[in-house]
């Protein structure tokens, strides 16, 4: 029997918790897609869901929708892909767990600005906070020295 390494079992382990966690980020991130292909229906079914009525569809907050919601797809497809190989793509990982870190308080500052329901807020702000540490601690727990 080969004699394996104790810490073998729990880097693995934390490859396998950074990989559903950018999966789980990457098909949140999916679900803007319909921003991007239908700006205009999507503006006013999230103003419905914020309680803020029926949005002056302008062609500025059009765009603005269709753009975030492309962003945000683009986003999904990255961190798919770095999902697909986390040793790989480690720093890339950790960089976007870091600004995870620090979308968290803008977005923060940004929903309050746009005086945004408290559960739009915490959901934007609180999984970014989530996210990036939850990565940050898969990421630094799993590596080789660790």
């Amino acid at each position: 029997m080969a004699d394996v390494h104790p810490t073998s079992f729990s880097r693995r382990s934390h490859l396998r918790w950074q990989r559903q966690l950018l999966r789980l980020a990457a098909i949140f991130q999916f679900i803007a897609l319909p921003g991007v292909i239908l700006p205009r229906i999507a503006a006013e079914k999230l103003s419905w869901m914020m309680g803020q009525g029926q949005p002056v569809l302008t062609p500025l907050l059009v765009y603005l929708v269709g753009g975030c919601a492309f962003v945000c797809f683009v986003l999904g497809i990255l961190l798919w892909m770095f999902s697909n190989d986390v040793v790989r793509y480690r720093p890339l990982i950790i960089a976007s767990a870091w600004l995870c870190l620090l979308g968290a308080p803008a977005f923060l500052w940004l929903d309050l600005q746009a005086h945004l329901p408290a559960w739009w807020v915490a959901m934007d702000s609180v999984s970014c906070l989530l996210l990036g540490t939850a990565l940050l601690w898969a990421c630094h727990a799993g590596r080789p020295s660790a």
